[in-house]
């Protein structure tokens, strides 16, 4: 099973998600490369940067993509446009969050054990992540691409069920994803092999590690 090391970045508060994304280009990429369902054919290539301030999650995806689609707002069915994912727990907890990001920042972020019993995170909570977006397009070889990036900084208040004063040295386990159900290819692409027969993301068990060093 993977591991995935999150290294320490000094960043402060007054950084913006702007100088956070330029300090992440600097980290080896991680590709999202798993296609645990190949009969969903794509060409899309997507993969992250991860690591921490001590007190936010901080990541970046980068992805290249023949579509794009961006037709939902916070806490809708962000997984049906161009989406990328971070899917954490902490601890022994069977519980997990589910962060969900579309290529112009709109999220949606729950709590629970399973797909189907989740409570979304209030947005007086979430309101405390920040991102920045680019993208742009190309014709290559007569038919278009978009390329987009995308920064996220989850703030360690954001897991709001859990009390997390550091996230150095933290082990934790989760798994990233790139989807896009409703684009003309749907694909289901992850970090760490899925086990599932049809796409599911909401697999605890399919979880890897990741430590905050």
């Amino acid at each position: 099973m993977a591991l995935l090391h999150a290294p320490f970045l000094e960043v402060e508060q007054q950084h913006t998600p702007q100088q956070v994304g330029r300090m992440l280009d600097k980290l080896p990429q991680v590709p999202i490369a798993c296609n645990p369902w190949p009969q969903y054919g794509h060409e899309v290539q997507a993969s992250f940067t991860i690591a921490h301030s001590a007190h936010a999650v901080l990541l970046k995806y980068y992805v290249e993509e023949q579509f794009l689609l961006a037709a939902s707002a916070a806490n809708g069915d962000i997984h049906k446009d161009s989406c990328v994912e971070f899917f954490v727990a902490f601890g022994e907890d069977d519980s997990y969050y589910n962060l969900e990001f579309n290529c112009i920042g709109w999220y949606k972020a729950g709590y629970g054990s399973t797909r189907n019993h989740r409570s979304a995170l209030a947005d007086r909570i979430t309101d405390a992540i920040t991102t920045d977006t680019h993208i742009r397009s190309e014709v290559v070889n007569g038919a278009r691409r978009f390329g987009w990036e995308l920064t996220i900084v989850i703030p360690a208040t954001v897991f709001c069920y859990h009390q997390i004063e550091n996230l150095a040295t933290l082990r934790v386990k989760g798994n990233f994803h790139k989807c896009g159900d409703e684009l003309p290819t749907p694909h289901f692409l992850t970090w760490n092999h899925v086990t599932a027969h049809t796409p599911d993301f909401h697999r605890k068990e399919d979880f890897a590690d990741i430590l905050f060093l």
